[in-house]
C-alpha cells in the first residue's frame, strides 16, 4: 500500500498521544480522500484517550474545549486546528438526531461501527497502518456507497444521513448498495425531524456535485421528503419540440450545466418550480407554461425561507428565477449591468445558458449564444463602460456649477445615466454637460408652462 502522507502537525500529535499510551488514528473523510488520491481539507483524530486525558497530554498547548461534552477537544497545533475525539459509543437516538448519551471506550471497533458509511469508517496511523473493519477500501475501489451495519439503524440514529448518503454518491459518482438504497426509500420521511439549516447544507452539497444523474432521479422521493415543493416537477411532462425531458430531469440537467456556485445552482434547482402549476396543453397537444417564472418566484421564496438561506441568497435566487427566461442580446448588457451589476448579470446569463443546454439537442445548440453575452459583459468591464452613477464623466459638483441644486442634481445625474445606459450616449464630460444644460432648460420651460 502506498504510504499515507500526513502533515507534520498530524504526525506529531499522533506520536505524542501514542507515546503517552493512547492508541490514536486519523479517521473518516481524510482517510477516504487519501485512498482516493485527494488532498484532505482537514484531519480528524480519534483516540483511546478520554477528553480529560487529552487535556493532560496537551496541557502546555492551546486547546479549544467547546466540543468536550461530545468527546472532542480541538488542538491548535502550529496553526492547524485538529479535532481529537475519544473513541465512543452512542446511546439510543430517541429523536432521530442526537444520542441520548455518549460513553467513552478504549475500543476502535466500537467507535468505527457507529459511523455512517463504510467509506467514512476507516482509520489510519503510521504505527498501526490502515484499520478497515467494514470493507470501506473495497467499496471505494468498486464505487459503492454502503452503510456500516444495518442501514435502518444508521438512519434511525441520524436521519440527516439519508441526505449524506446521496451527497457522497453524487460527489464521487458511486452507486448505492441495494440494502442501503432500500432503507433510503423506507426512511425518507424521517428527514422531517432534521433542522432546515442542516438540510440546506446537505442539499447544497448535493447540488454542487458532478454526478447528480441518475441518483437524484432514482432517489427523487428522498429529496422531495426534504424539500416537498420540488415533488410536482417529477413526471410533469413538457410536450413540445424543444424539450426532451420532464420538468424534474430538465431541472437536474440545468443544475449540472450551471457554474459551481451555490446561489446559481440553487436557482437552477428552482428556476422551473412554477411549471407544474402553470402547465396548459393546447389543442395540438403541445404544453405551455405561461407565467411559470412568476409562479416560481413564490415557490422559490417559500423554499429559500424554509431552508433559512442567507438573505442575500434569497434575494438573488428570487431575481434569477424571475428573469431566467428573459432573452437578451449583447446590446442589452449595459442596461443589465445598470440594473443588477456585473456579477449578478453573469449569474443570470449563465443560468439562462444552462437552462437552454438542458433542452432537447435541437434547442441546446442555442446555448452557445449565451456565451456571447458573457463576452459582451467582459468587454464592457475591460473598456471601463459606465453603468452606475459613480462612473459618469460628470459629477454633482459639475451640475452645481451650471446652476443646478437640491434634488435637481440627483434627478439630472439619473437622467444622464439613463441616456448612457439605455440610449448609448457616449460617457463624455463635455457632451453630458451639454445634455444636462439642455435638460435643465427643458425642465424649467415645463415648469413655467405648468405655472402659466
Amino acid at each position: 500500500m502506498k504510504p499515507f502522507f500526513l502533515p507534520p502537525q498530524v504526525q506529531n500529535t499522533l506520536k505524542t498521544l501514542e507515546n503517552a499510551g493512547y492508541e490514536s488514528y486519523v479517521v473518516g473523510g481524510c482517510v477516504r480522500d487519501m485512498l482516493m488520491g485527494i488532498e484532505p481539507h482537514d484531519y480528524d483524530i480519534t483516540t483511546a484517550a478520554t477528553p480529560e486525558e487529552v487535556k493532560n497530554v496537551f496541557a502546555s498547548e492551546r486547546l479549544i474545549l467547546t466540543g468536550e461534552k461530545h468527546g472532542t477537544v480541538t488542538l491548535l497545533k502550529d496553526g492547524m486546528p485538529l479535532e481529537i475525539t475519544a473513541f465512543r459509543c452512542d446511546g439510543d437516538y430517541l429523536d432521530g438526531r442526537h444520542p441520548s448519551s455518549v460513553t467513552f471506550t478504549r475500543s476502535l471497533e466500537e467507535d468505527l461501527k457507529r459511523r455512517d458509511l463504510t467509506i467514512n469508517a476507516m482509520a489510519y496511523s503510521p504505527a498501526a497502518g490502515l484499520r478497515d473493519l467494514f470493507g470501506g477500501r473495497e467499496d471505494l475501489a468498486n464505487g459503492i456507497v454502503r452503510c456500516v451495519g444495518d442501514p435502518k439503524e444508521r438512519y434511525d440514529e441520524d436521519a440527516l444521513r439519508l441526505l449524506r448518503t446521496l451527497r457522497f454518491a453524487v460527489r464521487f459518482g458511486f452507486s448505492i448498495e441495494p440494502e442501503t438504497a432500500k432503507a433510503l426509500h423506507e426512511k425518507r420521511d424521517d428527514l422531517q425531524k432534521i433542522s432546515r439549516e442542516r438540510v440546506r447544507e446537505e442539499m447544497t452539497g448535493i447540488l454542487m456535485s458532478d454526478h447528480i444523474l441518475p441518483v437524484c432521479i432514482d432517489f427523487a422521493d428522498v429529496l422531495f421528503a426534504a424539500v416537498p415543493e420540488l415533488a410536482p416537477m417529477k413526471d410533469c411532462p413538457q410536450q413540445c419540440i424543444f424539450q426532451s425531458y420532464d420538468v424534474w430531469e430538465h431541472t437536474l440537467r440545468t443544475v449540472m450545466a450551471c457554474p459551481k456556485e451555490p446561489v446559481v445552482r440553487s436557482a437552477g434547482l428552482l428556476h422551473d418550480i412554477g411549471k407544474p402549476a402553470t402547465r396548459r396543453r393546447d389543442e395540438n397537444g403541445a404544453d405551455h407554461f405561461y407565467g411559470h417564472a412568476e409562479a416560481g418566484v413564490r415557490l422559490a421564496d417559500s423554499v429559500t425561507a424554509t431552508l433559512r438561506m442567507p438573505k442575500a441568497w434569497q434575494d438573488e435566487i428570487r431575481m434569477l428565477v424571475r428573469r431566467h427566461d428573459e432573452m437578451f442580446t449583447p446590446d442589452d448588457m449595459l442596461l443589465l449591468l445598470s440594473e443588477i451589476g456585473p456579477e449578478k448579470a453573469r449569474s443570470l446569463v449563465l443560468l439562462h445558458v444552462a437552462d437552454q443546454a438542458a433542452h432537447s439537442p435541437l434547442f441546446a445548440s442555442k446555448a452557445n449564444r449565451g456565451l456571447q453575452l458573457i463576452d459582451a459583459i467582459d468587454q464592457l468591464e475591460r473598456e471601463g463602460a459606465c453603468w452606475q452613477l459613480s462612473q459618469l464623466a460628470v459629477t454633482g459638483g459639475d451640475l452645481q456649477a451650471i446652476g443646478l441644486s437640491g434634488p435637481a442634481v440627483g434627478d439630472t445625474l439619473r437622467y444622464l445615466l439613463e441616456a448612457v445606459v439605455r440610449f448609448h450616449v457616449p460617457n463624455d464630460h463635455d457632451l453630458l454637460l451639454e445634455a444636462a444644460k439642455a435638460h435643465k432648460e427643458r425642465t424649467v420651460d415645463a415648469f413655467r408652462a405648468k405655472e402659466s
